[in-house]
């Protein structure tokens, strides 16, 4: 296991578990505040509607690059279950440059946003906390997700995963 595959691979299990065990279960306790808010007192979070969806980036982008890993990603199974040997693999491989790609971009876009919205104070409508230490981390997760996609271009569901304690 290379330097570049052994810190990629820790920093996309780091993310996942924050994704799952902080904004996974924040964005839960604040959907529910707000519809017990909501329907039974008729006093919404004015700020819900910009935290919730600041949690899902935080919960969505954090768990990808593990997700890929685990070969849990989106992809044709229909057609990929389908194919064999070498077409196989180089559909995976194809799947792996494409994410490359317009991950690589989103994370040197976000990170070049990023003092963009430092300097500027952008923040939501309603909820008055600065925005690019969120693009920081999506810029993070896009990095992390790229070099795991280098390391790992096959990646396949079930694949055993020595060391990997999430799962057990």
């Amino acid at each position: 296991m290379s330097l570049l595959d052994a810190w990629s691979d820790r920093a996309a299990k780091w993310l996942f578990r924050l994704a799952t065990y902080g904004g996974l279960p924040a964005l839960v306790l604040l959907v529910t505040l707000d519809v017990v808010l909501r329907y039974a007192f008729d006093a919404p979070l004015r700020w819900g509607r910009n935290v919730n969806g600041l949690l899902l980036l935080v919960t969505m982008f954090g768990a990808l690059p593990h997700a890929w890993d685990r070969g849990f990603h989106i992809r044709m199974e229909l057609l990929h279950d389908r194919m064999r040997g070498a077409v196989r693999g180089w559909a995976d491989v194809m799947a792996a440059l494409s994410g490359i790609f317009v991950l690589g971009l989103l994370a040197v876009q976000s990170w070049r946003f990023v003092p963009y919205m430092a300097r500027t104070g952008e923040t939501g409508e309603e909820l008055l906390v600065p925005f690019w230490p969120f693009m920081a981390f999506m810029g993070t997760c896009a990095l992390v997700f790229v070099l795991r996609m280098l390391s790992n271009p096959q990646a396949t569901p079930g694949e055993a995963h020595e060391g990997d304690e999430l799962w057990h």
